[in-house]
C-alpha cells in the first residue's frame, strides 16, 4: 500500500463517519449550511427582493420563495451571465454550465467558485466508501474520469461549457498525476474522438478506477477492447487490460439496465459506487454500502434539500419537507438551495426515500421521463427496474431503451406503451419479455395495474438494430458524457428513432 493510500484511508474513515452521522440527524448539518448560504445571498438583488435575510430554517424557504424552475430563474441568470455582480449570489459568477438538455432546450446554470470547491470535496466523497476498505489501492495507479470537454467558450467576462469540464479544469495540480486521460484528450470537443483517444491511451496504463455514466462507459469499454485486439493484445474483458481495476463510480442514470452488460465487459467483480449528482447542485448523494443501492445525501456540502411529494406537484401550495421530515417509501421531487445562488430550485429529479435512520435515497427518475398519458404515473425508475427484471427473466442483455405512447385511434379504442429496446443479446421471445415488463410494473404501481384493466392494453416491445441509440443521439447533437437517452420520447424524438432504426 502506498503512503498516499494509507493517508487517504484515514481521511476517508473520518469522512464516512461524518456522512453517516449527518444522515442520522440531518437537521443540524442542513441548518448550518443554510445559514452560510443565506449569509452570501441575503444582500443580492434576488435575496433582498425575497427577504432571504429573514430565513433561519429550511421551512422558512416556503414562505420566502415559491418553487422555481429554469424559466423563473433565467432572467436573473441572464443578468449574471452578462457580467452583473450580486444578482443571486455574492460577487460575480465566472462560469456557467450548459445543461445536457435532454428534457428541454439549452440551459445555462451558474457555477460559483464556492460550488467548484464543494464539488472537489463531493468528488472525494464518491471515493470514500471504497477508500475505507483495507484492500483499496487506488493511488498506485491511474483514475479515469470520462467527462465533458475542458475547452470552454468565452462570453464576455464569463466562461461557458460542460459542467464536468469546468470541474476537471479545477482539479488541484497535485492530484492531476493520477488522472486519466491526459489534458490534451480531456480538452477534445468531439466526444467520439475523445472516447477513441482515451481508449488508446488508457489501454497502456495501470487503471484502478472508472468513473462515468454507465451507458458511455459501456461504449468506452468496448472501444478499449477493440483497440487491444487490433494491436494483437489478448483482451476478452477489461480485467485482462487492467488487472488492478478496483472501482467503478457511476451515476446519471439508473445502473440496473446496464448491470449485466457491464459485468460481462469488466469480467470480474469490482466495487460499484452509485452517485446522485446534478449540474444544479454538484454531488448530492453517495452509495455507502456495497450490499444496498441506497445512497447517503451529502448534507454538509453545497446544497440544502427540500423534498416535495410527487403527488403534491401542481398543487397551489405543495408540501416542502426538510431532510429530517421525509418518510420511507415515498417518491419526492428534489428542490435545491445551493452555493451558486439557486433557491428552492426544482432540478427535475425524483428520488425515493428508502430509510430515515440514517436517511438514504435512491434515484427514481426524471419528472419529464414519466409515462402518464392515461393517469398511469409510471416513473423513469419503474421503467428501468422493469427492463432489468424482464432481461433477467428472459436471459437477455439490454444495451439501451426508450419508451413512447400509442394513443387510441379509430378502430383501436385503447392505448399502450411501446418500448424500443436495443439488445446486446436478444430474448428468444419478445412477447415473454413484454409480459415480464408488464407484470413488474403492475406489481409495484397500483395506478398502472388499475389502468391495465381498462383503457391501457398490454405493452409492446420492438427490438431496434445495434447502434440505433448512438446514431439517434448523433442526429440530435447529444453525443457526450452528460447526455443520456430520454426514457420517454416525445413525437419528435420518436420519429427520429424510427427513421434511424429503418435506415440501419
Amino acid at each position: 500500500m502506498s503512503m498516499i493510500d494509507a493517508l487517504a484511508r484515514g481521511i476517508a474513515r473520518r469522512r464516512l463517519a461524518r456522512m453517516r452521522a449527518n444522515a442520522m440527524a440531518p437537521r443540524p448539518a442542513q441548518q448550518r449550511l443554510l445559514a452560510r448560504l443565506v449569509e452570501r445571498m441575503a444582500a443580492t438583488d434576488f435575496g433582498r427582493r425575497h427577504g432571504l435575510g429573514s430565513v433561519q430554517k429550511v421551512e422558512d424557504l416556503a414562505s420566502a420563495v415559491p418553487l422555481l424552475d429554469y424559466a423563473a430563474m433565467r432572467p436573473w441568470w441572464d443578468r449574471a451571465r452578462a457580467g452583473e455582480p450580486n444578482v443571486t449570489w455574492q460577487g460575480r459568477i465566472r462560469f456557467f454550465a450548459l445543461s445536457s438538455g435532454t428534457t428541454s432546450g439549452e440551459k445555462y446554470l451558474p457555477v460559483s467558485d464556492a460550488t467548484i470547491a464543494s464539488n472537489r470535496r463531493g468528488g472525494f466523497d464518491a471515493l470514500v466508501p471504497h477508500l475505507v476498505d483495507p484492500t483499496a489501492a487506488l493511488f498506485a495507479g491511474k483514475l479515469l474520469f470520462l467527462g465533458g470537454s475542458t475547452q470552454l467558450r468565452r462570453h464576455g467576462d464569463v466562461w461557458l461549457g460542460d459542467n464536468t469540464g469546468i470541474m476537471a479544469l479545477h482539479v488541484p495540480r497535485c492530484l492531476r498525476r493520477w488522472h486519466a486521460p491526459d489534458d490534451r484528450i480531456r480538452g477534445m470537443s468531439s466526444w467520439e474522438e475523445k472516447v477513441a483517444a482515451a481508449a488508446a491511451a488508457t489501454a497502456e496504463v495501470d487503471l484502478r478506477m472508472l468513473a462515468g455514466v454507465p451507458s458511455w462507459i459501456v461504449l468506452f469499454g468496448e472501444a478499449v477492447l477493440a483497440h487491444c485486439r487490433r494491436h494483437g493484445r489478448r483482451a476478452e474483458c477489461l480485467a485482462d487490460v487492467w488487472p488492478n481495476l478496483q472501482l467503478f463510480v457511476h451515476g446519471g442514470v439508473t445502473y440496473a439496465p446496464y448491470a449485466h452488460r457491464l459485468r460481462e465487459l469488466i469480467g470480474r467483480s469490482i466495487r460499484l459506487v452509485d452517485t446522485y449528482s446534478a449540474s444544479e447542485g454538484g454531488m448530492l448523494a453517495v452509495q455507502d454500502e456495497a450490499t444496498s443501492p441506497a445512497m447517503l445525501p451529502l448534507l454538509d456540502r453545497g446544497a440544502v434539500f427540500e423534498f416535495v411529494p410527487t403527488t403534491e406537484l401542481g398543487a397551489a401550495s405543495p408540501k416542502r419537507l426538510a431532510a429530517d421530515r421525509v418518510e420511507p417509501g415515498v417518491d419526492y421531487a428534489v428542490a435545491l438551495t445551493t452555493d451558486s445562488g439557486l433557491v428552492s430550485y426544482l432540478v427535475g429529479d425524483v428520488v425515493r426515500v428508502t430509510g430515515v435512520a440514517p436517511l438514504r435515497i435512491v434515484f427514481a427518475g426524471r419528472l419529464a421521463h414519466t409515462l402518464n398519458s392515461f393517469g398511469e404515473h409510471v416513473s423513469g425508475g419503474e421503467l428501468e427496474r422493469a427492463i432489468a427484471a424482464a432481461a433477467q427473466a428472459t436471459g437477455s442483455v439490454v444495451e439501451e431503451f426508450a419508451t413512447a405512447t400509442d394513443f387510441p385511434v379509430p378502430g383501436e379504442p385503447t392505448g399502450c406503451h411501446c418500448y424500443y429496446v436495443q439488445f446486446h443479446r436478444a430474448p428468444d421471445d419478445l412477447t415473454a419479455f413484454a409480459r415480464e415488463l408488464d407484470a413488474t410494473i403492475a406489481r409495484g404501481n397500483e395506478d398502472y395495474a388499475t389502468h391495465r384493466t381498462f383503457g391501457l392494453r398490454a405493452p409492446k416491445v420492438e427490438a431496434v438494430p445495434a447502434g440505433t441509440f448512438l446514431e439517434l443521439l448523433r442526429r440530435r447533437g447529444k453525443v457526450g458524457g452528460q447526455h443520456k437517452v430520454p426514457r420517454v420520447l416525445d413525437e419528435g424524438w420518436r420519429a427520429d428513432l424510427l427513421a434511424v432504426a429503418v435506415a440501419r
